[in-house]
């Protein structure tokens, strides 16, 4: 009797130890099918496509414009009433130029910013940020350019992008 005993308690420990592995297996997929949703709700940005999920109608200059004078101001429009966060304004040389931009509470659907005087540059490149009503924060940012000689933005991007993917080679491996 002992004997049965001791092979019917075997075989409830090997059953329970079954089932462990199977729930484990069972919660690694849930956590996996959890995270994976997570990540491919994630935006992704890349040139010429902002994050702002359509909240931004339009905005003056347009992306990758070519003006032929200096703007004298930027304008943003959005579908819905935001609280406009963040405005800046960036330059490759310079780095971040002062607009003097200062957050106002007051959520609207239109917002115009007048600029300094700007200087010659490759390209500008316009960073913003807007809370929605909801509270969720948006951001996206668009690029221009001015001048006779001025080429698109897209082009000067291109070419930074496809520098990046040239290698140069290891010198200490040879």
């Amino acid at each position: 009797m002992g004997a049965v005993t001791r092979a019917r308690e075997e075989n409830a420990c090997e059953l329970i130890k079954q089932y462990q592995k199977i729930n484990l297996v069972f919660l690694l997929f849930i956590s996996f099918l959890f995270l994976s949703s997570l990540t491919l709700a994630q935006p992704h940005e890349m040139h010429g496509i902002s994050n702002s999920g359509g909240l931004l109608d339009s905005n003056m200059p347009a992306d990758n414009e070519v003006l032929a004078k200096v703007p004298q101001s930027i304008m943003l429009n959005f579908s819905s009433e935001v609280r406009l966060v963040k405005l800046a304004l960036k330059e490759t040389k310079q780095g971040e130029i002062l607009i003097d931009f200062r957050y106002d509470p007051t959520a609207a659907m239109r917002y115009m910013h007048t600029l300094p005087r700007l200087e010659a540059a490759d390209y500008y490149k316009v960073e913003w940020a807007a809370l929605k009503a909801s509270g969720e924060l948006v951001k996206g940012s668009f690029y221009f350019s001015f001048g006779d000689d001025a080429k698109p933005p897209s082009e000067y991007l291109n070419e930074m992008d496809h520098e990046m993917m040239i290698m140069s080679p290891d010198y200490r491996l040879l």
